[in-house]
């Protein structure tokens, strides 16, 4: 069974090997050897205090750990998927062992086999008879990791489908996602704190090896100081572990019988005769409402951008700095955009009730209501409670001008996203349990981003001219002028996604059911122009933000922290002009990723995909 399902595996493999994704693949690979690399450096690590080598050991086993169970979160769903095995008539166990078999060939495994041999490293530094001993740990600690994937990917796709579940997979994403942007806050706390000299705490060494991540070091250690008891203790707790995994992963792979829950509707369902509910937008006002309230989706697109603000704010008290709590509530506005470029992408193919009752403006204002009662109100409370926590009284009127201008034009550039560049996804009812796959909006989430910090411009020309000349006057003046653009554009933006709505919704329509455009094109992309694409939004983004940006605001603010910033270990006359130049150089980087990733040499319409204008009304009365 397992030689059958893993050359089933290495087949589906070899065939998806292609494109963009192939590319992502070599690129993920390599990022995880370097993390490898990095693991097995730190147990070589000389001039240190042995037990404090054992610490961060046992810490970066644990975050290995935990990357194994937040993988089916972020997407890394399996190749070979249970539900694809559940109306065989093979018994469980042996189902779960053959596909247990086919989950150690990939290049994930490899990767963390590779990370977990800095154990032997280590054990070697000790002696011959703990280098022994962490050989069988080595292999029972990946048995363990991987097995812990699977049972973590069987109980989200149960709990993914509920509002908490919801609610804690968009706060599992978000703190993904801080740490993959902010991490280098941590380490400068730690350098700071002066640890891996003075050693950890006495509650970071017990929980760090208590956790079922750190038994096989507890194995070698116990080993190295002849205490045989605690060695095989720890083995065959961590053996015994691997078991009670197996045995419940199996019990999973059977026929599902997860119920839905059921949702009871309001009990007054009397149209409102004033108010927010008035006039044609209100019942789609009420229905929107309730749309987020009830739906899983959005619960967790309402996480995310609150926890990721809150997480990028907070993450540099980590070295007793308040710096960046003022602007807590404007990147929350910022990314709250996102969360909205694919509304008519979430509601699948419920569209067509919009477009054959003719209420695309109520319908499009409606979203953009619900969107500002969503996050308007969690914005002010997080503005005014991170801007007087942080006692930067200076910051008011930055925070009162930026925050409504970003949070209105979120809400008429996220409308206008999510008619022009809709992201097909699945319907309601046929959503898989992972989470991420509902529909592809990177470059959506991409595009929000950035074009969000745009309708910042017009209010921060206020401020930079009042901050440079200290005039009272131009600093509170940008607050009605960020309130007036974020209501314009909300405005404007929302009325051309009105027209653009009325003009192209029966392909929009098209497209949810197919997954295509009515007029879809084959596109052929230089394989350099993807590569260049990659580098330049990979290095252009290193270069940009953590050699340009942060360098910057630390050299502002006076902080002593040098960190891994290229600017700050020059001298003072040239630490101000490298920043600029970083800054320079991946605004330059983006460029070219974005002039690269336009595509050329489109080729004739082929087959179906290439029906006549006047056809798409036919396919969209079908319906």
């Amino acid at each position: 069974m397992a030689g059958i399902l893993i050359r089933m595996k290495l087949a589906i493999l070899r065939r998806s090997m292609t494109g963009g994704k192939a590319t992502w693949m070599v690129v993920g690979g390599v990022i995880g050897i370097v993390l490898a690399g990095a693991t097995i450096w730190l147990s070589l690590l000389d001039g240190t205090d042995p037990h404090v080598v054992a610490d961060l050991l046992a810490a970066v086993y644990l975050m290995w750990a935990l990357g194994w169970v937040i993988g089916p979160i972020w997407g890394g769903a399996t190749v070979l998927r249970v539900e694809h095995f559940a109306l065989l008539s093979v018994p469980r166990r042996r189902l779960a062992f053959g596909l247990l078999g086919a989950a150690f060939v990939g290049i994930t495994t490899a990767v963390t086999l590779l990370g977990f041999l800095s154990l032997i490293v280590y054990a070697a530094r000790l002696g011959v008879v703990p280098a022994l001993v962490a050989v069988p740990g080595v292999v029972l600690q990946l048995i363990f990791v991987v097995l812990l994937s699977r049972v973590a990917m069987a109980v989200f796709g149960v709990v993914a489908r509920s509002r908490t579940g919801a609610a804690f997979t968009g706060a599992v994403i978000a703190a993904m996602m801080v740490l993959a942007q902010s991490g280098w806050m941590v380490y400068v706390a730690i350098q700071v704190s002066g640890v891996l000299t003075t050693g950890f705490g006495p509650g970071f060494r017990t929980t760090v090896r208590a956790v079922p991540s750190g038994w096989a070091l507890v194995a070698v250690e116990s080993a190295d100081t002849g205490d045989w008891w605690l060695v095989l203790a720890a083995l065959a707790g961590l053996a015994a572990l691997i078991v009670l995994l197996l045995l419940a992963w199996s019990r999973t792979l059977g026929s599902p019988r997860r119920a839905r829950a059921t949702i009871r509707g309001s009990r007054d369902a009397r149209p409102a005769r004033g108010g927010l509910y008035a006039g044609s937008a209100g019942p789609m006002l009420r229905k929107e409402l309730r749309t987020w309230w009830r739906d899983p989706l959005r619960t967790q697109s309402v996480f995310v951008p609150v926890v990721w603000a809150l997480g990028t704010a907070l993450l540099p008290l980590t070295f007793d700095s308040k710096l960046l709590l003022p602007w807590a509530a404007p990147a929350l506005a910022v990314m709250a955009g996102a969360a909205v470029s694919n509304l008519y992408g979430q509601d699948g193919t419920a569209l067509w009730m919009t477009l054959l009752t003719g209420s695309e403006r109520a319908d499009l204002r409606g979203r953009q209501l619900a969107y500002l009662l969503i996050f308007g109100p969690i914005t002010l409370v997080v503005a005014v409670v991170c801007t007087v926590w942080s006692g930067q009284t200076w910051t008011w009127p930055w925070v009162l001008a930026l925050t409504p201008a970003m949070l209105g034009g979120g809400a008429g550039l996220g409308a206008l996203v999510s008619v022009v560049a809709l992201a097909p996804g699945p319907d309601a009812h046929k959503r898989p349990d992972n989470p991420l796959e509902h529909g592809d909006t990177t470059g959506q989430a991409n595009l929000m981003v950035w074009g969000g910090l745009l309708p910042g411009i017009p209010a921060g020309a206020l401020l930079g001219f009042g901050t440079v000349y200290d005039n009272a006057f131009l600093l509170w003046a940008a607050v009605p002028v960020g309130v007036a653009t974020g209501v314009l554009l909300a405005w404007w933006l929302g009325n051309v996604a009105v027209r653009r709505l009325e003009a192209r919704g029966a392909e929009l329509l098209f497209l949810m059911r197919t997954g295509r455009t009515s007029t879809s094109v084959k596109i052929d992309v230089p394989k350099r122009a993807v590569w260049a694409s990659i580098a330049g939004w990979t290095f252009g983004s290193i270069a940009l933000f953590p050699q340009g940006i942060v360098p910057m605001i630390v050299l502002a603010a006076g902080l002593e922290v040098k960190s891994w910033f290229l600017a700050l270990y020059l001298p003072g006359a040239l630490q101000w002009p490298t920043a600029a130049v970083m800054v320079l150089l991946g605004g330059w980087l983006y460029y070219v990723a974005i002039k690269a990733a336009i595509a050329s040499k489109p080729s004739a319409p082929s087959g179906d995909a290439a029906e006549p204008a006047e056809q798409q009304p036919a396919e969209f009365e079908s319906v």
